[in-house]
């Protein structure tokens, strides 16, 4: 993902958040943002900017897959002159029969935008500018997330509870593997008494020799957690800033 931007409107803390890319193939994101009064967010808050060019969501559509996981859903985005009955109805996300379609993300829930054709568009999110930190509850094999802030987050400000077992990190590791793309990184999740020199460091992300790793997720930058072993836990990734 390339730079971002984002800005405060009014007195709501409405912001709005552009991820331009051109990637091909996948563009993998995570919802941002809180929907207005809501906890999620609403696919058609999500729009794709191709310049103007009118061309996005027609012949060269796109496609958000998601949430991640198995199975995760498809959804097309079609142009605003497309609703199925010819009318002027504004660009909107639709299933195979052109019918709109209501579909909500939970913050940080990650989902993959198809952009097999090369183009170049800018994702554009808006909503309710999140000021707590997000919990997500892990699946079993993968759970796909992602920094559901308009600013980079650093790698450790996200945790994992296993509810006080204190064995996420050792025998049954976690490993985040991002940002998503290729390639992706995999970064592993130690215990507060694992670390290379034996000290209480408090729970930390680190490489395959046990040493602490500094790495940032931009907003809207997509990761998974690797959780193969099937263990319940919660994914906790704290808000970087205060307004």
């Amino acid at each position: 993902m390339a730079a971002s931007a984002f800005a405060v409107e009014s007195a709501n803390t409405v912001g709005y958040h552009a991820m331009a890319t051109a990637v091909e193939n996948y563009n993998y994101a995570a919802a941002q943002f809180f929907s207005v009064g809501y906890t999620t967010t609403d696919i058609n808050t999500i729009t794709l900017d191709d310049g103007s060019a009118g061309t996005v969501g027609w012949g060269d559509s796109m496609v958000i897959s998601g949430p991640l996981g198995n199975p995760a859903a498809n959804y097309l985005y079609y142009d605003a002159t497309l609703n199925p009955a010819g009318e002027e109805a504004g660009s909107f996300w639709g299933d195979e029969m052109m019918e709109p379609v209501t579909v909500s993300f939970d913050a940080a829930e990650g989902f993959a935008i198809d952009n097999s054709n090369g183009l170049e568009f800018s994702i554009v999110n808006s909503g309710e500018v999140p000021v707590n930190e997000a919990t997500l509850a892990a699946s079993e094999n993968y759970t796909y997330t992602g920094n559901p802030f308009p600013a980079s987050i650093d790698i450790n400000d996200i945790t994992l509870d296993d509810g006080g077992a204190g064995a996420v990190g050792w025998g049954d590791s976690m490993v985040i593997v991002g940002p998503l793309g290729n390639p992706a990184a995999n970064y592993l999740y130690y215990d507060a008494t694992l670390n290379s020199a034996g000290e209480e460091a408090g729970p930390f992300w680190g490489d395959e020799m046990m040493e602490p790793v500094n790495v940032t997720f931009l907003p809207g930058q997509a990761f998974a957690i690797d959780n193969s072993n099937g263990l319940e836990f919660d994914i906790r990734i704290a808000c970087p800033y205060t307004l």
